[in-house]
């Protein structure tokens, strides 16, 4: 698995690529705390390049948004492949995650709050 982070204005991107498991979940929670820790509190996960995600990953997710949400910040995901999102649909996690199809959409949510 590999994160890529880019900032947009006052949101951080990470787009990840490949297996979200037990193994590598922790580079995920890495890089949000490290989001975190510098003042961000606006995450887009953009899961466009990620094909299967376990239950760790899930719970690391689940556990950075907690936290986010007690800094009144904001987590989106986008470009979950059909694989994943059912992975998300079946564990509730659809409900929980502001979802989007592609990138642009996400940020574009963002800007739509940030900015009302």
């Amino acid at each position: 698995m590999q994160i890529n982070r880019s900032d947009n204005d006052s949101i951080a991107i990470l787009r990840i690529s490949g297996r979200i498991d037990s193994n590598n979940s922790s580079l995920i929670e890495t890089e949000i705390n490290s989001v975190l820790d510098s003042g961000g509190k606006n995450i887009l996960a953009d899961f466009s390049d990620v094909d299967y995600i376990s239950s760790s990953g899930l719970r690391v997710l689940l556990s950075a948004h907690k936290k986010i949400k007690t800094l009144n910040g904001n987590m989106k995901l986008s470009g979950l492949k059909p694989f994943v999102m059912s992975v998300f649909t079946i564990s509730g996690f659809n409900r929980i995650f502001e979802i989007y199809g592609d990138e642009k959409s996400a940020l574009d949510a963002f800007n739509e709050k940030i900015y009302l």
